[in-house]
C-alpha cells in the first residue's frame, strides 16, 4: 500500500483551533458521480476528529444524524469531549458547511486492543460462497459505466467488492425478492497484509448497495439515510471482510437496515443499524 492510502488522506483534519477542526469532503466518495458523499464516509471524517481530542482511539459506538447532505470541498467539525474515563471517552461533535449543520454525532470511543471480558456471539457468519466464486462487482459496474450502461458509483471504485452473483443481480433488473446485501470487501488500495482501521468499519457499515434494491424490481432510486448508528467490536485481522445488511420492514416511507460486519479470522467486527427513507418505485 502506498505510504498513506485513500482512505487517511480523504479523511484527513486539521486541527484550527480549540475543539475545531478543518477536513475536506472528497467527490471519490459519493454515492453517484456528481450527487451526495458517502454517509459512513461523512461519519469517519467526523471520527477522525472527534479521536484526535481523546485518549481512546476506537469508535465502539458512533451515532450520526443528517441533517443536509453536504456537498465536495471544506468542511469544519466541531468536537466536544462530554467526558472520559479509564475504559472510554463520550464525545460529541457538529460537521459544519459554510457554516451550516450538516450532520450532528455522538459517540464513545475505546480502546479495542486492551478490552477486556467476556465473549459470546449467537449471530452466524454470512453464508456466502467462496470469495474466487464471487462476481467482481467493482470492476463489473466500472465497465458498464465507461460503456454508458450504468451511472458511476465512485464509491464503489473504494473498494474491491466481491458479491454472490445472486446479490448484485438486482443492477440487471432480476433482484432475489429478499431484503438482503452482502458479500466480500476490502479497500482498492489495500494489500493481503493489511488491516482495515476501525474507522474504515463506519464506512463499510454503508458502502454495498442498499438491502431493499434486492425486494423488488425498480426500487434502485435514492435511500437517503436519517440516521445511521455502528457499533465496532473489535479490531479486524488482515484479509476481506465479509458484511450482511437486511431490510425487514418499510412502513409508510421508512426503512431500517441491519447490518454484520466480520474479518477474515471469522471474528464479528461490527453492527450497524440505520433509518432511512425508502426508494420510490
Amino acid at each position: 500500500m502506498a505510504d498513506v492510502d485513500r482512505f487517511t488522506r480523504d479523511t484527513a483534519v486539521e486541527a484550527v483551533g480549540p475543539g475545531r477542526y478543518r477536513g475536506r469532503i472528497d467527490p471519490g466518495w459519493s454515492v453517484v458521480d456528481g450527487a451526495a458523499p458517502n454517509g459512513g464516509y461523512v461519519m469517519a471524517l467526523a471520527a477522525r476528529a472527534m479521536r484526535a481530542e481523546l485518549p481512546h482511539p476506537d469508535p465502539v459506538t458512533l451515532t450520526a444524524h443528517f441533517l443536509a447532505p453536504p456537498e465536495p470541498g471544506p468542511v469544519d467539525i466541531e468536537v466536544e469531549v462530554v467526558r472520559t474515563s479509564r475504559r472510554h471517552s463520550t464525545v460529541a461533535a457538529r460537521l459544519l458547511q459554510e457554516g451550516r449543520e450538516q450532520t450532528r454525532l455522538l459517540g464513545a470511543f475505546g480502546d479495542l486492543a486492551t478490552a477486556q471480558g467476556p465473549d459470546r456471539v449467537d449471530l452466524l457468519t454470512p453464508r456466502l460462497p467462496p470469495i474466487e466464486d464471487c462476481l467482481d462487482v467493482t470492476t463489473a459496474a466500472v465497465a458498464r459505466a465507461r460503456a454508458g450502461e450504468l451511472p458511476s458509483f465512485p464509491i464503489q471504485e473504494r473498494f474491491d467488492h466481491r458479491q454472490p452473483v445472486e446479490l448484485a443481480s438486482w443492477a440487471v433488473g432480476r433482484p432475489t425478492g429478499r431484503g438482503e446485501m452482502g458479500g466480500y470487501l476490502r479497500f482498492a488500495d489495500a494489500s493481503a497484509d493489511d488491516a482495515m482501521d476501525t474507522l474504515g468499519l463506519l464506512v463499510v457499515a454503508d458502502c454495498f448497495a442498499p438491502a431493499v434494491f434486492n425486494t423488488e424490481p425498480g426500487l434502485t432510486s435514492w435511500v437517503p439515510t436519517i440516521e445511521l448508528t455502528v457499533q465496532v467490536r473489535a479490531r479486524p485481522c488482515p484479509g476481506y471482510l465479509a458484511a450482511w445488511f437486511t431490510t425487514r420492514a418499510i412502513t409508510r416511507g421508512y426503512l431500517e437496515e441491519d447490518g454484520q460486519v466480520w474479518d477474515a479470522g471469522g471474528n464479528l467486527v461490527a453492527l450497524s443499524r440505520q433509518l432511512a427513507l425508502a426508494p420510490r418505485s
